[in-house]
């Protein structure tokens, strides 16, 4: 004969969900608490600022374009302080700034969008003597100084006067068609463009676009 066994019961499946339950809930709890902890271990936080929208290389900072957010202590990044959010507004993009990115000092200019040794020249260029439609704030170009009337340029006379600058602003054509340019150029160079330009014997070449 087979010796007589104890029967038992399994477990009720309610007990066991309840079970499982609580497992569960411990499991989500120690998650969270571990979370928690590594937030702290993080180190400290501390508010910056970043682009609430794209901003054209050029343009002036508005407190639009400015967002706070707060960031782990990172000795590699270095973006501006919230706390000096108020000193930026009116500064100029020296870039093109994208949104969601950082703010640092260096994708800035002063207020005038002006860098040290450099003046701002307002240079009305004639209809057809400036790629207009592709000029924008910041852009490379060259300020190329025609011939006088009369004159032209070969073995006699010097090459055409070429000065580097910046685009800082472009003017609304006029009725005529004539527009009027302010460029950054080296102080040095600012009196001779402007004698040029205020003659209209001054166009504008494209070198690099701005952002490019």
């Amino acid at each position: 004969m087979r010796p007589d066994l104890d029967i038992i019961d399994p477990e009720p499946p309610r007990r066991r969900r309840r079970s499982f339950m609580v497992i569960g809930a411990v499991m989500v709890l120690a998650g969270a608490i571990g979370f928690a902890g590594l937030l702290n271990a993080s180190g400290e936080r501390t508010d910056v600022l970043a682009l609430a929208r794209d901003v054209p290389a050029g343009s002036k900072i508005t407190a639009g374009d400015l967002r706070v957010v707060a960031l782990p202590e990172d000795p590699g990044l270095k973006p501006v302080a919230a706390t000096k959010k108020t000193t930026i507004i009116g500064q100029r993009a020296a870039s093109a700034l994208s949104q969601g990115s950082l703010l640092t000092s260096r994708q800035l200019t002063g207020k005038g969008g002006l860098k040290p040794g450099e003046a701002l020249v307002a240079v009305e260029v004639k209809r057809g003597m400036a790629p207009v439609d592709a000029l924008r704030p910041g852009a490379t170009v060259s300020l190329v100084t025609r011939p006088k009337e009369g004159e032209v340029a070969g073995k006699e006379q010097p090459e055409l006067a070429e000065v580097a600058g910046r685009v800082v602003k472009v003017g609304a054509p006029s009725s005529s068609g004539d527009v009027v340019v302010q460029t950054a150029v080296r102080d040095a160079d600012s009196g001779v463009v402007a004698s040029d330009a205020s003659a209209g014997r001054v166009a504008i070449v494209l070198k690099t676009a701005a952002g490019g």
